[in-house]
């Protein structure tokens, strides 16, 4: 068993590796980590709950319209070169977030953090994963999923641990520690051994040829303005983007509905475990279930367990639910990680891969923004929670099945 495990870690690429730890890494950038110091950010700011949302969520939304240019770098520029500003970006943030003592330094801390972890480090993340590899572009693309895990499983635990010993300010400086003197080289190396910017692509002789194959999808010429006038593209954004639209609302606000639902808090952070769990092994599947039937195949289904899970949310009163709904919310997002991260590549090709990803993480990104403001108007106006189950059942069950073969038929190959 153990000489077993060793084979599998040994045959994985150094670009598996290199998704996986800058997936990781971007988790500095990353929503569940910067909400750790929220009431540490109000506390020496002044802010409350209002202005400190608003600081972050108009850092947020600006960062989301900037990855909409900046996506393309992954493109045009070599992934050593790429990944290195990237992380510099997010070292900034750091660094912003542990001075600010003043609203503004600490929105320009957000803005960087924002960019440079979540946009531009989890884009290479994935673009590096979905572009070497094509045979097993699933399984490449569910570690960079594995790296976003391993993030939300093990930040907070080392943060609480670090908070015994270390001021809040002190413990961002540990971030830029980390950032720079380990996954700046490592990620650097890595990258060096696989492709070149206008070699994307290993060569059959490359001892990474079990991942590759030659039946990727035809690439195209696109620019961003043609790409939102694509059939394919903006069918396929209702999908993919609804996992971070949901459950961004859900998990901001997560106090308010443990009070409509009866839930205890304690209970909600255990029930993390379970939503980690079920996104782990969702990745898992789902990275096997593209490479065998295409990632268009498996949009049809993957919202399902979001759906059943917001049934469960706006019609079940019995407290111990909660671990249904977070089970069927973990395994949407870890399929939609693998989907989302994979289906670009199948519609589009690889050599603008990073301008369309580009593009999506800016929509996602905006949907992540906007998503917790609508959902806190749906709250104050008290409708009832039974109305996001009905139109949970339209948006993941019905809503694929109409969609997806326009999307097929409309492809760029179907088109030619």
């Amino acid at each position: 068993m153990h000489s077993l495990i060793l084979r599998r870690v040994s045959s994985i690429p150094s670009f598996g590796w290199f998704a996986l730890l800058a997936a990781l890494s971007s988790g500095f950038g990353q929503t569940f980590f910067i909400g750790l110091f929220g009431s540490d950010f109000q506390a020496a700011l002044g802010l409350d709950a209002a202005g400190l949302g608003y600081l972050y969520g108009s850092a947020t939304l600006l960062s989301g319209l900037l990855m909409f240019w900046l996506g393309e770098l992954a493109d045009r520029l070599p992934m050593t070169r790429a990944i290195v500003i990237s992380l510099l970006v997010l070292a900034m943030g750091c660094v912003l977030v542990s001075l600010a003592d003043e609203s503004s330094l600490l929105w320009l801390g957000f803005l960087a953090l924002r960019l440079g972890g979540q946009g531009l480090t989890g884009h290479l993340a994935i673009v590096a994963a979905a572009r070497y590899a094509l045979i097993n572009r699933g399984r490449s693309v569910a570690m960079a999923s594995y790296g976003f895990i391993a993030a939300e499983a093990t930040f907070p635990l080392i943060l609480a641990g670090l908070l015994k010993l270390l001021d809040w300010q002190q413990v961002w400086w540990v971030a830029v520690v980390f950032l720079l003197l380990v996954a700046l080289p490592s990620l650097v190396g890595l990258a060096h051994t696989f492709g070149k910017r206008d070699d994307p692509i290993p060569s059959s002789s490359d001892n990474r040829s079990e991942w590759t194959d030659s039946s990727a999808a035809p690439s195209i010429k696109l620019t961003r303005w043609s790409l939102l006038v694509q059939p394919a593209f903006l069918l396929s954004l209702p999908m993919v983007l609804g996992s971070a639209f949901v459950i961004t609302a859900l998990f901001l606000h997560q106090g308010s509905l443990a009070e409509i639902k009866q839930w205890q808090m304690t209970t909600v952070a255990q029930a993390f475990v379970v939503f980690a769990f079920s996104q782990a092994l969702a990745a898992f599947v789902t990275g096997r279930l593209v490479d065998a039937f295409g990632s268009l195949m498996i949009l049809r289904f993957f919202l399902w367990p979001m759906a059943g899970a917001l049934c469960v949310l706006g019609f079940g009163d019995v407290p111990s639910r909660i671990w249904w709904i977070f089970a069927g919310l973990g395994a949407t997002a870890g399929a939609n990680g693998v989907v989302a991260g994979a289906i670009w590549a199948e519609l589009f090709g690889l050599k603008q891969l990073g301008l369309i990803r580009g593009v999506y993480a800016a929509f996602m990104v905006i949907a992540s923004a906007i998503a917790p403001m609508l959902f806190g108007q749906f709250l104050q106006m008290q409708w009832p929670l039974s109305w996001i189950g009905i139109v949970a059942l339209l948006m993941g069950v019905l809503l694929p099945q109409l969609l997806v073969p326009f999307i097929n038929s409309s492809r760029p190959e179907a088109n030619h």
